[in-house]
């Protein structure tokens, strides 16, 4: 690349060190049509992210996060696992459908207790391993992991079991009208806020952790980890009971992916949604124009709207292949709905963004200037790993 003095030119970010002796070298610089930012000539632009060829900023054929799927991609790990590279995501891809074939393969043996435990556990492990791959937690492992999965699940256990007796006596007695009022406005709302307790511990006291992401990770990670101790509170019966149980394996397949992977990722991406939109006002320092699916107003209303219709619908319908297949139409929905979230919150707007030295984007691995979003592939730099992202910084 042809070297360059030091450009003249105002109103966006100066590449690092350019006030010096030494030139710096890099593309030569242009003027984003959207935020009118001088930005090194690309694809994108590097400080708001906009898709230079057509001035939008939407750019809904590239996810901010990875740029090689559209915005409106159903993918379990992409959405609910940002930090990961598209490369490193892989792994957890093939072991998300490794533990489901082995579930399926217990459950074809009448190892309906493993099965169960298997399935229940596949979605939280490998968001553990996720939280220590991409080190969100910073310093802080077991604050952040305990404020989290650790509450989620404890609080999913108490609550499960409290409810249950509260069920089951109004089942005796034949109450519908009062069970479906608990079943299906209640019980929703209360656990709705409890998966809210401890991300909300970390938004209060522990400000540093500031990035909409991780507002999104905490939520999912005590959204599972409530899922989970509610889930084995249920089953708790069939875990204790005889290894090899009688039954139709299709049917406890069908009940262990509703539990293990629908009713995990609905109240992930519920939690997600409002904690995302959380911290999202506390990081946007734009008082306006910001998309009203984005807003606090807006993931509250879907998260206990979605939460209030699934517990009403639970406990009306009674064809399990009819509930499985709404529950899975909704945490599609979800899923789709928490990616535009995430996009937004990624394209926002914060402070002025210098032009850093040159260096691989975490993304698609070119070299390119330090910005807040990869010049030749879109990516967000702050939807890449903390780790990578102190590394990087430690060294330049």
């Amino acid at each position: 690349m042809k070297a360059r003095g030091p450009d003249r030119r105002s109103g966006g970010g100066r590449r690092a060190g350019e006030i010096g002796v030494r030139p710096i070298s890099g593309p030569p610089l242009v003027t984003c049509p959207h935020c009118g930012h001088a930005i090194p000539a690309g694809d994108f632009c590097g400080h708001c992210g906009a898709h230079l060829a057509t001035g939008s900023v939407r750019r809904t054929h590239a996810f901010a996060a990875v740029p090689s799927e559209r915005v409106a991609h159903l993918s379990i790990i992409t959405t609910l696992f940002p930090h990961l590279p598209h490369r490193r995501g892989r792994p957890f891809l093939v072991a998300l459908l490794g533990g489901g074939t082995l579930v399926l393969i217990l459950a074809a043996l009448h190892l309906f207790a493993p099965a169960t435990v298997t399935a229940l556990l596949v979605l939280p492990i490998l968001y553990l391993i996720y939280l220590y791959e991409v080190e969100v937690y910073e310093s802080e492992p077991w604050l952040v992991i305990g404020a989290t999965m650790v509450i989620g699940a404890l609080l999913g256990l108490a609550f499960t079991d409290a409810t249950g007796v509260s069920l089951s006596q109004l089942v005796l007695t034949g109450d519908r009208e009062t069970g479906f009022v608990l079943a299906g406005i209640a019980i929703p709302i209360l656990a709705q806020v409890l998966m809210l307790a401890g991300p909300l511990f970390l938004y209060l006291f522990r400000e540093r952790l500031r990035e909409p992401l991780d507002g999104l990770t905490f939520g999912a990670a005590s959204g599972l980890g409530f899922s989970l101790a509610s889930s084995l509170t249920d089953f708790w019966p069939l875990l204790s009971g005889p290894l090899v149980a009688t039954g139709s394996p299709l049917d406890w397949a069908i009940r262990l992916a509703r539990a293990g992977l629908l009713v995990s990722l609905v109240n992930a991406c519920t939690t997600a949604l409002i904690t995302a939109a959380l911290w999202l006002l506390r990081y946007d320092r734009r008082r306006a124009g910001r998309p009203w699916h984005s807003s606090i107003v807006a993931a509250v209303a879907v998260a206990l709207g979605v939460q209030v219709a699934l517990g009403m619908i639970s406990f009306v319908v009674q064809d399990l292949l009819l509930d499985v297949a709404i529950l899975g139409l909704v945490a599609a929905a979800l899923l789709l709905y928490v990616r535009l979230v995430i996009h937004d919150a990624l394209l926002v707007e914060g402070a002025e963004h210098e032009i850093g030295p040159d260096a691989p984007c975490p993304e698609c691995h070119r070299v390119v200037p330090t910005m807040a979003f990869c010049p030749a592939c879109g990516a967000a730099r702050s939807a890449g790993s903390k780790q990578g992202r102190a590394n990087f910084a430690g060294n330049a």
